[in-house]
């Protein structure tokens, strides 16, 4: 080990006790790179990963995952209407109606 005022080169293992503290860092650490060490490297993470970290005493904490949103079902196609008169319109809307309730997308006629 090699100390000085300008530089301290620790050439085996550094412990830092419980309770210690370290003053004189700069608050935020250098991001890593392919060739220097820096405050977090990590793969970039896919939307349904969770990103392991090392902390306590079993050396990992699970990031909670965001909770899934159900997929919206999709109604079959309505064609557009034509309908030249009343009766043919209803008939177009009650198919839209009906192309909803199957899909899920609206409550079923109460019986």
């Amino acid at each position: 080990m090699e100390q000085g005022g300008e530089k301290w080169v620790v050439g085996g293992t550094l412990e830092i006790k419980e309770g210690a503290s370290v003053t004189g860092l700069t608050s935020t650490a250098a991001p890593a790179s392919e060739a220097a060490l820096g405050g977090v490297k990590a793969a970039a993470k896919e939307e349904t990963d969770t990103v392991p970290v090392k902390i306590g005493e079993d050396a990992i904490l699970y990031v909670q995952t965001y909770p899934i949103v159900p997929e919206i079902p999709v109604a079959a196609n309505q064609a557009d209407s034509t309908a030249t008169d009343v009766t043919a319109l209803v008939t177009d809307f009650n198919a839209l109606l009906a192309k909803l309730k199957a899909a899920g997308l609206m409550a079923a006629d109460e019986e």
